[in-house]
């Protein structure tokens, strides 16, 4: 039973794993994601060059999952052998993998099948290789074809940028993204190549070259990863510190997993071999390869390009995997195998050790000589281990045995025949002078000769042991002592065999080492083998020069990899053997330099300035401080030789300085205390010297002691101490200390070194070297010193000074990084005084170290004949480094001295620097000075930039000898002003020549320009990327604004010369030719300096605008380079993003001109756009670099955005303009188009949710800009199936954002993206909600509504604006830095706005003027640099939410139009009016951000309730809406003159429409159906109706008391004072509120409170006041006022209760006597045709319609005054009388009709009817019907001349007039009566309706 249990879990287990998802390889996926886009294969190169960056770049998604991949794990395992050969089996899945059902043919003709199929199959035969790996070759090939097509239409375009056609080079060592070997000469007939890209030679060259890039880059991205973990995991012989290397944590558990898998201690389980033996295999191969030569293409003429391309291929890899082995023999904690050992010796006996190796083309094979055999004596070293081989000899001294065969296994030391066959092929490589081999020869012989000593040591002692025990038997013998004697003598024989591990000791028994010795020496060759190896390798082959060219010529500019760690690692061999051969090399100058080589690598002060200081474990001169045999034999005997011979203990001190004491965590240099004290003092006596007495005298050693102080310095006179301010003790010891360097007081003894004369005697004399080194710079810098009792005459001492120099700067630098280590000890500036201090003891008052440096440095470039033109620059050069150095800590001492040296000339325009560049440097070809100025440069802006707010803020003076108040203060901001420009224009003039500068070492041209590049865009940033001061002298970068004028200058110029900006072209060729190289180390620096160019010139074009410059010739020289840079794009993946950018910058920057912009598409070219299309289809594949993703969706939108017609219809349909035009239905592209990149982003976004939020923003603001600019894609939209669908689901589910984001900084960066996202997709909806709408696509609004609760209940809410947040950074920082404003750091256009860490302050600028102080990072990083992300992120989330309140804004819009009508949705629009306002009146932004927001949801507000009303809602909320929109209007202020005197009048009015459309809703012309309350649903009961009502009128009546009767007055008296803030709109406003409050339902029942409102405010004094002044305020002769305050005044009388006050207080005699009343009593009238057309609209629509109002409130005491009133517009009536006249014939305006005629007529008859009637009615109406007088209207006339009209209704027709807008609309308007009537149009059918009203009142018939 128990076995059928375990039988059944296996079964189940073995279903599981069945039915459990395969996970899919991202090696290589399946074909049909390959073929369709899904997937973008990852080539081995781009692998490595993802690797290399993921450091410095942004973290690569897929790079990982990639390099976890177990297919790619196995091919890294696999290292050497990663193909398998074809076989059946193999090609049976290739069949499957590519059959139909696996791979449907594309039915576009994206790809064929076939093809692919074909290739992989030739590919296969071709390199024997499978054909899955070949199938997958063939897929890269096909993938990365845009590339070689896009080259291909470059190549044909001559333009200025490429200096001609950029030709095809015949030769190309990897695939590079380079035209194909084969595609060298495109057929002529197509001069694009865009066919012969397809053609079968050029696919299979292509295909070739991916392969041997695969075979190459497989083994370098292995050799990385392993190395990388080495380096993390201590691995080797080291232990580095984890902090070493920045790459992340998934890299070194890849290369764990590939090292761990190797077994490099056995067998490895993959291969069934050692890792070394597949490694020496492939090498065997290589070089099989490398003379065989390359089998393909043999059928075609071409031959010499492939074999060059192959060969080099071979080279490469040979290069690569014996890197590998040398990384892999420095983690083996042991000797190697013997089958390892033998088997790379005689590969090394076989090629000569690649010294006599004769490959087929020697030019190639020379380029890669010295890397070659570089390696090859560095592995045939490493090979031996010699630490270990030593420790293994030692651990087997005692050991005896018989010779036997020792196990495969073993380690080589073990087997006697591997180290014969070892000493074999060494002493051969020895008698051939074998140089690559001498430092093997050496370390074997090293081996052997500690191997005999061993053997001899154990012979010797079995020899002495043998004759004890024979002595003490023959003793015993002759004892009387008996059986006691016999006993100790057995227990000695006992104790002897216990200390042989072996057994008895028998005179046939040798040990181990002896056989092993014996075997070793079996060579033939006369004499000692050993001895014959030593002598060939140190004499002969000078092995000692050689680890000197090791150290220097391959180790550290080969090794640069991992940060310098890789050729460190190097380095630690070449010192292992060092020190193993100390021994046997006696101490001498070979000997030292070669050690010096192998600590330093000849790496400069520069190199040692940019590694980080958690170098110091992997460090060489690490292991040598940490040894005790070096620093006895080597730097204890330059210390002690010190100062007879200088150069030694210098030179040794420089080298070891550069390493910190971290065992005290001191942090100084390790050297310190030497360099301090020492207690021995080496000198020549002189001749004539006698004050010595002989103390002791042997065969040994001699020693003396002085009788008398002994003289170091001839001259005394300037020995006395200098004074410091100082302690008493200090002062004290610093004396003493200065007498010590001067003399060697008397007493002192000494041993005699060298007896012949003069005397070199060591003393026993305590004093500081470095103040001897100092005292030494004095003498050289001045003639009164001489040095007395040493070799030290002025050509020497010249020589020593820039040795000393360098000395005191690398002390100083490693002080200084020992301070970023160990803060917590004693501060920077304490360890560089210090070390100053101790430097200067000895030197004269007034003078220190650093004076004595500057000196020197002046004497240097003053001196007009120099003894040594070398020496003077190198002088200069490490007098610059002590300046860099020193500028750190005391930039105090720098900026003066530079201010008048003669190095700048900034005193007298006399450059000193440009002198000695222009000759000296030219002729050498050495141009360390320059490095070292730029360097310099570099500082001085850092300098600048870094301390700049401290000095701003310091307002003391600071005197020399005072201590300073701050690190950077006590500078002059003149001095630093004259300083920086003069170095500005010397270092443009340098940038515009460096390209005619002969450079030695190429890398140093690289260097200047990319250093230069980052110094500029640096400054320009600093100057122009802030919003500072205004004035240039108040600015926060004063010092530097300067410099960046000048760079402006030149660099922007429209005229003038063109060197700065051309050079800038050819710094992007460089970039096109950096993937060219198969020299990675300056592959890198054409990189590096292309990416830092191409930043610099879009900083520059962005300049250019944000300046208001004219475009300049760098912008006209870009656009015509832009092929060349989407060139440069496809070179290297790092260079991608910032030639994006500078696209970017290209098309906005063009939109901007006048006219038709630059067409990107017309530089390029038509094929060549396409291409590049293409090319970025595949957007941030393979490597998934969210950030150049986002880079190329911002450059997209500016394309479709930005008038690039023609290049925009290729982004949004994938076809090229030309052909999309001539394009048929039946035709269809041979090789099928790429989707376009609008589909693109259209099937990205379907799946939304699993997007980057940042990508997805970009993406989205491409869509929508393309559909805003493009309205015709929305039908693409609309064709696609899942697109709507997921913007929709998207906002049905995002969530709502809280109000504290504030306290959730982490996950806020979500949040506003989300928001952003929301937002965009908003914008979408809406432009496709108006395009439905257009179609007829009626249920998409409605369909839509579900999914909108968010915006719904979120976009109108109040932003996140963490009011106290901002307050209280801003007087927390403006307290900490005085003089210094927050809002200085505010971004400008410079830089791209972009959500998140410095979207309003740039935390950059601010980090780097701030960082010095302790409160920008704070204890716990709580300080500004937090609450400054913090702000950032506040204003991020408040700009997505403004941007997402825009956007519902337009969605709503759009909704209303559509679903006007829909009850529901009414309800929505008066939701969302109401919460617009209601945000409003609940405001806490600041003053400069509501205004705008307050003004869109106002006038969203207003849109909605508008359509509202227009719609007649019946919606119980909308009546809600007036209390919301009160309360939003008391909230901006009562006072309207104040409001509206300010900058919020927008806003107020369009409040006060708000308000007037809300009152409307309650008025009497208006009621609905339901009342409510403040937006709530009443219960249909009285009491609640009454309750709200009451709340409606108490809410109208205060609007009439606080904005119709205050206003009104208010606005008079502004009108008055400030004609020009009150617009006519206004009182027109404040009259349509008053005529829609008073029809307010129940508003009757408050006239008591209405009266007493217009009372106080004196509103009809202010009426008839403002009809006064309107003839003075008239515009034109337009007296709009006048109208406006007869309309207000006609509002009030409609209720008869204000009627009744108006004629009570005598309105009519207050208007009477305005001078427009005059001027309407005029004889003949104004008619509705006079000039001007507003005083009869005046008459008809104002003073009339009052005069009835007054007559029908008052009654008929009213009447008397009213026909009084009349009689005095007898022209006017008689006018009216004569208006209806009919004329056959038109004359003039006599004859036409107006709708406000009839009117007029009609106002007329009803106030004559009712004063007629008054008249007749006489006392019974109260009246006295003679004082009523006629008023001259003629009935009877105006009857009968209507009755003519309308019997004339054709002739009718013609003679009306349309008057306004409104009437000329209804002209075009049907009658509402459809034409029953006869009438034609709307305005005519209402001068018919109107005149039959007419005859009514006049009392005759209507019609």
């Amino acid at each position: 039973m128990v076995g059928g249990n375990y039988v059944l879990e296996d079964l189940i287990w073995y279903w599981d794993a069945l039915m459990a998802p395969v996970r899919e390889s991202t090696y290589f996926p399946p074909l049909d994601k390959c073929l369709d886009g899904r997937h973008q294969l990852l080539s081995w190169k781009t692998t490595y060059l993802g690797l290399k960056q993921v450091e410095e770049a942004s973290t690569y998604e897929s790079l990982e999952k990639h390099l976890k991949d177990s297919q790619t794990l196995d091919l890294l395992k696999y290292s050497f052998s990663p193909y398998s050969p074809p076989t059946a089996q193999t090609r049976s899945s290739f069949e499957t993998k590519t059959s139909a059902i696996n791979v449907v043919p594309s039915a576009q003709g994206r790809y064929d099948i076939k093809q692919i199929q074909d290739d992989s199959l030739w590919l296969s035969a071709e390199a024997y290789i499978d054909e899955i790996a070949a199938l997958r070759i063939a897929i890269l090939e096909w993938q990365t074809r845009p590339v070689a097509q896009l080259h291909d239409s470059i190549s044909a375009i001559n333009t200025p940028a490429f200096g001609g056609s950029f030709g095809r080079s015949t030769f190309y060592p990897t695939l590079s993204a380079k035209p194909s070997i084969l595609g060298s000469q495109i057929p002529p007939g197509n001069p694009t190549g865009t066919d012969y890209a397809h053609s079968a030679d050029a696919r299979r060259g292509r295909l070739f070259e991916i392969y041997l890039a695969e075979s190459r880059f497989r083994l370098e991205t292995c050799k990385y990863l392993v190395f990388t973990a080495l380096c993390k995991t201590g691995g080797g012989d080291a232990a580095d510190d984890r902090h070493s290397n920045s790459a992340p944590d998934w890299v070194e558990a890849v290369g764990h997993e590939i090292f761990t898998s190797w077994e490099i201690y056995g067998v490895s389980k993959l291969v069934g071999k050692s890792i070394f033996m597949s490694g020496i295999e492939a090498i065997r191969s290589c070089i099989k390869s490398l003379e065989d030569g390359c089998g393909w293409f043999r059928d075609i003429d071409v031959q010499e390009p492939i074999q060059l391309a192959w060969c080099e291929s071979q080279i490469l890899q040979t290069l690569i995997i014996m890197e590998i082995l040398l990384i892999s023999l420095g983690a083996l904690n042991q000797l190697p195998r013997s089958d390892v050992v033998i088997a790379w010796y005689r590969l090394m006996s076989d090629r000569g050790f690649f010294e006599v190796f004769e490959p087929a083309f020697r030019e190639l094979y020379d380029i890669h000589e010295w890397q070659l055999q570089s390696l090859t004596s560095l592995v045939s070293l490493a090979i031996l281990r010699i630490p270990f081989a030593l420790r293994e000899i030692e651990s087997l001294s005692a050991t005896a045995g018989a010779v036997e065969e020792t196990a495969a296994g073993a380690v080589y030391l073990m087997s006697p025949d591997t180290c014969n066959e070892v000493t074999e092929v060494l002493v051969n490589a020895a008698s051939e002078s074998l140089r690559v081999a001498s430092p093997a020869v050496l370390a074997w012989s090293i081996v052997l000769q500690t191997l005999r000593e061993q053997a001899f040591g154990s012979r010797d002692t079995r020899e002495t042991r043998q004759s004890i025990l024979a002595s003490e038997r023959l003793d015993s013998a002759d004892s009387p002592e008996g059986e006691g004697a016999d006993q100790t003598a057995r227990g000695n024989m006992l104790l002897l065999r216990r200390r042989s591990s072996t057994g008895s000791d028998t005179p046939q028994q040798q040990t181990f080492l002896e056989l092993l010795l014996d075997k070793s020496l079996l060579v033939g060759i006369d004499g000692d083998p050993i001895a014959f190896m030593a002598r060939a390798a140190v004499d002969g082959n000078r092995v000692l020069s050689i680890i000197s060219s090791l150290s220097v010529g391959f180790c550290t500019p080969f090794g640069s990899d991992h940060r310098g760690k890789s050729g460190m690692k190097m380095r630690h061999i070449l010192l292992d053997l060092i020190k193993a051969s100390l021994g046997m090399i006696e101490y001498q100058p070979d000997l030292l330099d070669a050690t010096l080589a192998v600590l330093t690598g000849s790496e400069s002060y520069w190199e040692l300035l940019e590694r980080p200081s958690q170098y110091r474990e992997a460090e060489p001169a690490a292991l040598f401080l940490e040894n005790s045999v070096f620093m006895e034999k080597l730097f204890n005997g330059a210390l002690y030789r010190f100062p007879y011979e200088i150069l030694p203990f210098l030179r040794f001190s420089r080298a070891l300085a550069i390493c910190y004491d971290d065992h005290e965590g001191i942090g100084m240099p390790a050297i310190w205390p030497n360099l301090a004290k020492t207690k021995f003092l080496t000198s020549a006596l002189p001749m004539s010297f006698t004050a010595y007495q002989l103390i002791q005298n042997d065969e040994e050693s001699s020693s003396i002691q002085l009788t008398a102080n002994l003289k170091i310095v001839e001259d005394e006179s300037v020995s006395q101490p200098r004074l410091y301010k100082r302690t008493k003790r200090s002062s004290d010891r610093v004396t003493t200390q200065s007498s010590s360097l001067w003399h060697i007081p008397r007493g002192t003894q000494g041993s005699v070194l060298s007896e012949s004369k003069p005397l070199v005697v060591l003393w026993t004399h305590e004093y500081s070297p470095l103040a001897y080194l100092g005292m030494l710079l004095r003498s050289a810098s001045s003639e009164d010193l001489v040095m007395g009792n040493g070799p030290h005459n002025d050509a020497a001492l010249q020589e020593l000074v820039p040795e000393i120099i360098d000395l005191l700067s690398v002390t100083l630098l490693t002080a200084i990084k020992g301070t970023a280590v160990h803060k917590e000890h004693t501060s920077t500036r304490d360890r560089v005084q210090n070390i100053l201090d101790t430097a200067s003891e000895g030197l004269n008052d007034g003078q220190d170290i650093v004076s004595v440096v500057f000196d020197i440095f002046e004497q240097e470039l003053g001196r007009p004949s120099k003894s040594s033109e070398e020496l003077a620059l190198i002088i200069l050069g490490r007098s610059v480094q002590f300046m860099h150095v020193l500028l750190q800590v005391m930039p105090d001492r720098v900026w003066p001295f530079l201010g008048r040296s003669m190095l700048l000339g900034v005193k007298d325009n006399n450059s000193q620097l440009s002198a000695v560049l222009a000759s000296t440097d030219v002729a050498t070809g050495k141009y360390e000075l320059l490095i070292g100025c730029t360097h310099l440069f570099d500082s001085l802006v850092y300098d600048a930039i870094s301390h700049t707010v401290v000095r701003k803020s310091s307002g003391k003076i600071v005197t020399r000898f005072a201590a300073p108040q701050s690190l950077g203060t006590g500078v002059s901001h003149v001095v630093m002003k004259k300083v920086l420009l003069s170095f500005q224009r010397i270092m443009i003039d340098v940038y515009r020549s460096v390209s005619t500068l002969g450079f030695v070492q190429t890398d140093q041209r690289f260097e200047v320009t990319t250093r230069l590049s980052k110094i500029f865009h640096q400054i320009l940033m600093n100057c122009y990327g802030i919003e500072d001061q205004p004035g240039a002298s108040q600015r926060l970068s004063a010092p530097l604004m300067p410099a960046a004028e000048y760079i402006v200058d030149v660099f922007l110029s429209t005229s003038g010369s063109e060197a700065a900006w051309a050079y800038l072209t050819s710094i992007i060729n460089q970039g096109v030719l950096a993937s060219r190289t198969s020299d990675f180390h300056i592959a890198r620096y054409r990189t590096q300096q292309t990416v830092c160019s191409l930043r610099l010139i879009s900083t520059l074009l962005r300049l250019n605008t944000a300046l208001g410059y004219p475009r300049s010739c760098l912008e006209e020289h870009m656009l015509r380079s832009v092929s060349l840079l989407t060139h440069c794009y496809t070179s290297d993946p790092i260079i991608r993003q910032p030639v994006t950018e500078l696209l970017n910058v290209l098309v906005g920057n063009a939109d901007l001109t006048e006219g038709q912009p630059a067409s990107l598409l017309g530089h390029m070219g038509e094929d060549a756009a396409n291409h590049f299309l293409e090319v970025l289809a595949i957007i941030d594949e393979p490597l998934r670099d969210n950030s150049l993703s986002v880079s190329i969706w911002k450059l997209l939108s500016e394309v479709v955005s930005k008038r690039q017609q023609w290049l925009a219809i290729s982004v949004l349909t994938g076809e090229a303009p030309r052909k999309v035009i001539r394009r048929k239905a039946s035709e269809s592209g041979s090789h099928g188009q790429a989707d376009s990149m609008f589909r693109i982003a259209l099937d990205r976004l379907s799946n939304i949710e699993r997007l980057q939020p940042r990508m997805a923003s970009a993406m989205l603001e491409f869509v929508a800009l393309a559909a805003d600019s493009w309205p015709w894609i929305l039908t693409f939209i609309e064709q696609h199936s899942n697109f709507l669908n997921a913007l929709t689901d998207y906002v049905s589910q995002v969530e709502t954002m809280s109000n504290t984001t504030q306290n959730r900084s982490s996950q806020v960066g979500i949040e506003y993206y989300k928001i952003q996202i929301t937002s965009y997709i908003t914008d979408i909806l809406a432009m496709y909600t108006h395009y439905a709408r257009q179609a007829g696509k009626n249920t998409w609004a409605k369909d839509l509504l579900p999914n909108l609760t968010y915006l719904k209940t979120t976009a109108v809410l109040p932003t996140d604006f963490n009011a106290s947040l901002h307050s209280n950074l801003r007087q927390n920082f403006e307290a900490k830095f005085e003089n210094c404003r927050l809002a200085a750091f505010k971004c400008t256009a410079l830089k791209p706005p972009l959500l998140g860490d410095s979207f309003y302050y740039d935390l950059e600028v601010a980090g780097q003027m701030l960082h010095s102080d302790s409160s920008w990072t704070g204890k716990d990083g709580d300080g500004f640099a937090a609450e400054l992300t913090r702000a950032n992120i506040n204003l991020s989330v408040v700009e997505a939410q403004i941007s997402l309140f825009h956007s519902w804004k337009f969605l709503v819009v759009e909704l209303t139009k559509s679903l006007r009508n829909d009850t529901g949705y009414q309800k929505t629009m008066a939701e969302v009016a109401m919460d617009c306002l209601r945000t409003n009146a609940q405001n806490t932004l600041p003053q400069t951000i509501f205004e705008r927001m307050a003004q869109s949801r106002a006038d969203l507000a207003f849109t909605l309730l508008q359509s509202l009303i227009e719609a007649q809602s019946s919606q119980p909320e909308v009546k809600g809406i007036l209390f919301t929109a009160w309360d939003a209007t008391r909230a901006q202020g009562t006072d309207l003159a104040v409001v509206l005197d300010g900058d919020g009048a927008p806003y107020c009015r369009i409040l006060l429409k708000t308000l007037c459309l809300a009152i409307q809703a309650h008025a009497s012309l208006y009621v609905l159906p339901n009342s409510s309350d403040r937006g709530g649903n009443q219960a249909d009961d009285p009491p609640a109706k009454a309750s709200a009502a009451n709340a409606t009128l108490r809410t109208v009546l205060e609007i009439l008391k606080v904005v119709v009767a205050r206003g009104f007055h208010s606005l008079t008296i502004l009108l008055h004072d400030s004609p020009q803030r009150v617009l006519p709109s206004d009182f027109a406003l404040l009259s349509a509120i008053l005529r829609n409050s008073l029809r307010i339902p129940g508003l009757e029942r408050h006239t008591g409170a209405l009266l007493s409102t217009f009372a106080d405010a004196q509103t009809s004094r202010c009426a008839s006041t403002l009809l006064s002044w309107s003839d003075q305020l008239a515009t034109n002769r337009d007296p709009i006022y006048g109208e406006l305050s007869t309309n207000f005044l006609l509002e009030m009388s409609s209720m008869p209760a204000l009627a009744e006050s108006l004629a009570v207080e005598g309105i009519l005699n207050h208007i009477s006597n305005t001078n427009l009343i005059r001027f309407l009593r005029a004889s003949k009238g104004m008619g509705p045709f006079d000039q001007p057309v507003r005083m009869y609209n005046i008459w008809v629509r104002g003073i009339l319609p009052l005069l009835l109002n007054l007559l029908h409130a008052v009654g008929a005491s009213m009447a008397t005054e009213i026909a009084t009133y009349m009689n005095q517009f007898q022209g006017q009536i008689g006018r009216a009388n004569s208006g209806f006249t009919f004329f056959g014939t038109v004359n003039g305006t006599e004859g036409y009709l107006t709708l406000s005629m009839i009117s007029e007529a009609q106002t007329l008859a009803v106030i004559t009817g009712i004063l007629d009637t008054y008249r007749e009615a006489g006392a019974s109406a109260g009246v006295v019907s003679a004082e009523i007088m006629e008023t001259g209207w003629d009935r009877v006339r105006v009857r009968e001349d209507v009755e003519s009209w309308l019997q004339r209704r054709s002739v009718l027709r013609e003679r009306i007039v349309p008057v306004g807008e409104r009437e000329e609309a209804w002209v075009r308007m049907k009658p509402a009566g459809d034409g029953k009537n006869g009438v034609m149009n709307r305005l005519e059918e209402k001068v018919v309706e109107e005149m039959g009203l007419l005859l009514l009142l006049a009392g005759g018939k209507e019609e």
